[in-house]
């Protein structure tokens, strides 16, 4: 028990940093460097990665960097690398570098033939740099175009992701928890304007960044940008094969090095058994501002009347497809559902026109989705939620922050004004959150969290970001077992349920002992240990789950267990009791190889 309470001790620090952690940063890089490629010679690309791990996503980041590894640095390509990894989710010992403290590194990425190894010694570390801050992006990349040249660049922003929500809606672009900083969307579209470096491609290998308010930030500093309208799935990017590729032809332009990133994704999930809900596209940033026209005209068709056209607006917005984020649709799936409800007028004319610069294949030139749950997804999201979200200490304001964003400035009209007419004046309270469920097994046996929060079901295997929170990367993915859920300081108002679920035996194990612990800053700095329990598939629960009455059924077989909720709740706002009844309709998509829960008939505990 020592080493589990060791671990939340450094985890309490971790969630104290998250609640009193802000964007913006400006403490600036070391300038401790590592040397340049012998002879400094010019190549055909440099593919710089920043890698901010130091966060829940720690062990994932150092399985991406193995697969970087596999195919390593060429005499024409440049796969450059800033990264800093956690020590409070991940035990380096664990991966053979007990020595490693916290430091960021930069490295020339080389090739390593060891696919069990993490050649972290590789790595020069310039101290403990806040990944969160601007300063230091802006100095990667000043960094990696002076040390390394290149007739092309490419940046991949790894992370949480976030869309383009701020740190005090949701963690930002890029975390780091050592800091406590988060960089919000527009500091790091100023971090890359302000490095001078002119991209030819700009890829987020982070959730939900595939949307037009995200692109727009970025007008003017680069060509191309690929991203997800979806939360990623939690193994990201496929490094191996995206870099095999440019490696094998280092000639490639941007705009096909952005077609091989989407076609690479969707060849990955493809062919494994997580294809049930995955999206990847590329766009040609020539075409955005006659996109950004496109919308405009369209929010101010829909401001025009919209007490007449409000019930039509919104029919269309509740058939258009959507992501983890609600607030999120579908660009062209809204307008496309606005033509249907609109059989003539200034509203059908202006979607219209939106889709018909969303089926340009020169701007949007690559698009593609896995499943029937994103089959509408066509490449980017836009923001259009009906309530504004406001904390009820007043310190989170959703409107207010959206309405700084590049896309809603020097426009008589802008989106900005159709998402005010959607909304209506109404509003959802936001509530404290800042609480932590962590899970911890013996063996090696595959064990999943999952989390109900208000609106649907989450789990680590689905991705790592929620409405409310973030999860850790999936332990059948880390190899570690351990998986967690960390509460945005500020949250929906409802029910937080908390179950863990005994998957498949592992190499070694057969069953597993079960720890469960949570934690309440609101309340205390207190870890609250449950268990152990032990799990596994002597008595597998296989039916449908319509014969269950309550969550807590499924204690009596072996290989689940419901244990805990909390509940938050605003002043303003009461419980359903009934699951899927009112305003708590649960929706499950999982992956096949994940059986499928339906909770529809069980009643909320309280």
């Amino acid at each position: 028990m020592s080493q589990i309470k060791c671990r939340l001790v450094m985890f309490s620090m971790f969630c104290l940093l998250v609640s009193c952690g802000g964007g913006g940063s400006s403490s600036p890089p070391a300038t401790t460097d590592p040397t340049p490629d012998s002879g400094g010679s010019t190549k055909d690309w440099t593919y710089m990665i920043y890698l901010g791990a130091d966060n829940t996503l720690s062990t994932s980041g150092l399985v991406d960097l193995n697969e970087m590894e596999t195919v390593g640095s060429t005499d024409q390509v440049n796969v450059v690398l800033q990264a800093e990894f956690s020590t409070k989710y991940t035990t380096f010992s664990e991966f053979g570098h007990p020595s490693y403290v916290g430091d960021t590194l930069r490295m020339l990425v080389q090739k390593d033939n060891d696919p069990n190894d993490v050649d972290l010694e590789a790595g020069t570390s310039i101290g403990n740099v806040d990944m969160g801050s601007p300063a230091a992006l802006k100095g990667f990349i000043q960094w990696a175009a002076a040390t390394y040249p290149a007739d092309h660049y490419a940046l991949v922003v790894w992370d949480h992701g976030a869309g383009w929500k701020t740190a005090e809606l949701q963690r930002g672009a890029v975390e780091d928890a050592t800091s406590g900083s988060f960089m919000s969307l527009p500091d790091l579209a100023k971090a890359v304007s302000d490095s001078g470096v002119h991209f030819d491609l700009i890829n987020f290998d982070a959730c939900l960044m595939g949307m037009y308010e995200v692109a727009y930030e970025f007008r003017g500093l680069t060509d191309y940008m690929v991203f997800s309208e979806e939360v990623e799935p939690g193994d990201g990017d496929p490094y191996d094969t995206i870099l095999a590729a440019l490696v094998a032809d280092p000639s490639m332009t941007g705009n096909t090095l952005a077609r091989t990133i989407v076609d690479k994704y969707i060849d990955f999930y493809g062919s494994g058994s997580r294809s049930e809900k995955v999206t990847k596209s590329a766009i040609a940033m020539s075409g955005l501002d006659a996109l950004h026209t496109s919308v405009i005209n369209l929010a101010s068709t829909l401001v025009a009347d919209y007490s007449t056209n409000s019930g039509l607006v919104l029919s269309a917005l509740t058939n258009s497809q959507s992501y983890a984020y609600p607030s999120n649709y579908d660009l062209y799936d809204f307008s496309k559902e606005l033509v249907g409800q609109f059989p003539s007028g200034a509203i059908r004319t202006a979607a219209q026109a939106v889709m018909a610069q969303i089926d340009d294949p020169s701007f949007v030139v690559r698009n593609n989705s896995l499943g029937s749950a994103v089959a509408g997804s066509k490449g980017l999201a836009i923001y259009l939620p009906q309530s504004n979200q406001i904390s009820v200490d007043q310190v989170v304001d959703e409107l207010q922050k959206y309405s700084q964003l590049a896309c809603n400035q020097n426009r008589a009209t802008a989106w900005y004004d159709a998402v005010v007419a959607v909304m209506e004046g109404r509003i959802e309270d936001l509530v404290k959150g800042d609480f932590t469920f962590y899970i911890e097994w013996t063996g090696d046996a595959d064990l999943d969290l999952y989390v109900w929060e208000p609106d649907a079901i989450y789990a680590p295997w689905m991705g790592q970001t929620t409405p409310n929170g973030f999860l850790s990367g999936d332990s059948a993915e880390t190899g570690s077992s351990e998986e967690y859920y960390s509460a945005n300081s500020y949250v929906q108002s409802g029910q937080y349920d908390f179950l863990v679920n005994y998957y498949e035996n592992g190499h070694t194990s057969s069953s597993a002992e079960v720890y469960l612990w949570y934690r309440d800053a609101t309340i205390d700095d207190q870890w609250y240990s449950y268990g152990p329990v032990t799990l596994n598939l002597s008595q597998q629960y296989t039916g449908d789950f319509t014969d269950l009455s309550t969550l807590s059924d499924l204690n009596a077989y072996s290989d689940w267990w419901y244990r805990l909720f909390t509940t938050r709740m605003s002043d303003l706002l009461q419980p359903p009791v009934l699951i899927n009844t009112g305003s708590r309709v649960l929706n499950i998509n999982f992956r096949s190889k994940k059986r499928k829960p339906d909770f529809n008939n069980l009643i909320k505990e309280r």
